[in-house]
């Protein structure tokens, strides 16, 4: 009955993982987004400006080159948001517990593995020599 219910907290614990940490990701592809949009914004703007130049004119050149500066900041404040994931700590939590709960998963499961033998044996000799070779067993398979 234990195994079933560390099994339940496991899963329930890798669920909301999953939930949490995707919203993470949503919100860090959102920023690359944006960033990436301010990065072409920026090139549309440097190209205007180019062309800009070549008219004897100044005023539209300043112009141009004020928004694809700003467009330049903007694009290294997002990008540098996107690079960085936000943490959350439920998120991490439930890492923990389900890593917690298939860890117990584990333990319980070798017990059962070891004691078998001494449960269905007719004498105490022969399940003790049984729940000992299963338990060198295991633990030769824990190792690998």
């Amino acid at each position: 009955m234990r195994l079933i219910s560390l099994a339940r907290a496991a899963f329930q614990a890798e669920k909301l993982y999953l939930r949490r940490s995707g919203r993470g990701y949503a919100i860090q592809a959102g920023y690359g987004v944006a960033a990436a949009v301010f990065g072409i914004l920026m090139l549309v703007m440097l190209h205007i400006a180019g062309f800009a130049a070549l008219v004897p004119s100044q005023g539209p050149v300043v112009a141009a080159l004020i928004l694809a500066g700003a467009d330049l900041v903007l694009f290294a404040i997002l990008a540098l948001m996107a690079r960085n994931p936000p943490r959350d700590a439920v998120a991490e939590e439930a890492l923990q517990l389900r890593q917690a709960a298939l860890n117990q998963m584990g333990d319980t499961a070798t017990q059962a593995l070891i004691l078998a033998p001494l449960l269905r044996s007719q004498t105490l000799k022969k399940g003790a020599f049984g729940a000992a070779i299963t338990a060198a067993l295991v633990a030769f398979f824990n190792r690998r």
